[in-house]
């Protein structure tokens, strides 16, 4: 009787040690600074396409996985948010960019880095080569204060289109300016749009004229509007299939252009 108590000792002793070994060789986390819990969370992961909690741990994805998984890494200081069913996805925090103007303007001229009117004019030249008769060509990012020389004749210090008439005569330019507050465009987008020396200023913009009173292709706040219908309206002649293929274009170079 003795001898099978003290066999019973033993195996209740062997058990607790082997108890206690397997939690302290078990998986151990530090505390996540955030903890997100008991929602639908997308994880951009294909493997594991959704979570119902997720870890954040210095600004970074610590671990996905279920509630019960996620509940390792709650600790003293761990701020921790039920979501309620809520869904949550991963995230940049952008400048207001704008995502898919960004990959508008890569897909289209760009003049940041222009140094002067000239330089402008010639890009364009060299556009309306690859351009099909009618077809827009568009660019942004001009800016005249900062160019190393003032273009001759200029209005105001803003270019005249002129030039810009003579590179691409059968294509409509619309060149948007670095502020995105101001646009210049040739005399065939000025056709289009129907603007005359006889256009009135529309409410909250301005025509800039010269002297004779002639539109110098420069268009001022909500008037560049004007000539946005004209692109629109050409816009909207796409197929269907078209506008699913700009836009996806537009999304992969925006994309690129945000990892770079």
């Amino acid at each position: 009787m003795r001898g099978t108590t003290c066999l019973r000792f033993v195996l209740i002793t062997a058990a607790a040690l082997l108890a206690v070994g397997s939690v302290a060789c078990g998986p151990r986390v530090e505390p996540a600074d955030l903890v997100l819990t008991n929602g639908h969370i997308a994880t951009v992961d294909l493997a594991t396409p959704t979570a119902q909690a997720i870890a954040v741990r210095d600004g970074k994805v610590e671990a996905v996985g279920t509630v019960a998984e996620i509940k390792a890494y709650i600790g003293q200081k761990t701020e921790v948010i039920d979501l309620q069913g809520r869904f949550a996805m991963p995230a940049f925090t952008e400048s207001h960019a704008h995502f898919m103007g960004v990959g508008a303007a890569k897909l289209n001229l760009e003049l940041m880095k222009a140094q002067n009117w000239d330089e402008i004019v010639a890009k364009v030249a060299e556009a309306a080569k690859t351009k099909k008769p009618g077809e827009w060509i568009l660019g942004r990012g001009w800016h005249q204060e900062k160019w190393d020389r003032v273009p001759a004749g200029a209005v105001e210090g803003f270019p005249t289109h002129d030039l810009l008439s003579k590179a691409a005569p059968d294509n409509p330019v619309f060149l948007t300016h670095a502020s995105g507050h101001a646009t210049i465009a040739n005399a065939k987008a000025m056709e289009l749009a129907g603007v005359t020396r006889a256009t009135r200023n529309p409410s909250g913009g301005e025509i800039l004229k010269d002297r004779a009173g002639n539109p110098i292709g420069v268009f001022r706040e909500r008037a560049s509007g004007l000539v946005g219908r004209a692109l629109s309206a050409g816009l909207a002649k796409r197929t269907p299939e078209q506008v699913e293929a700009d836009a996806v274009r537009e999304a992969e170079m925006a994309d690129r252009e945000y990892i770079s």
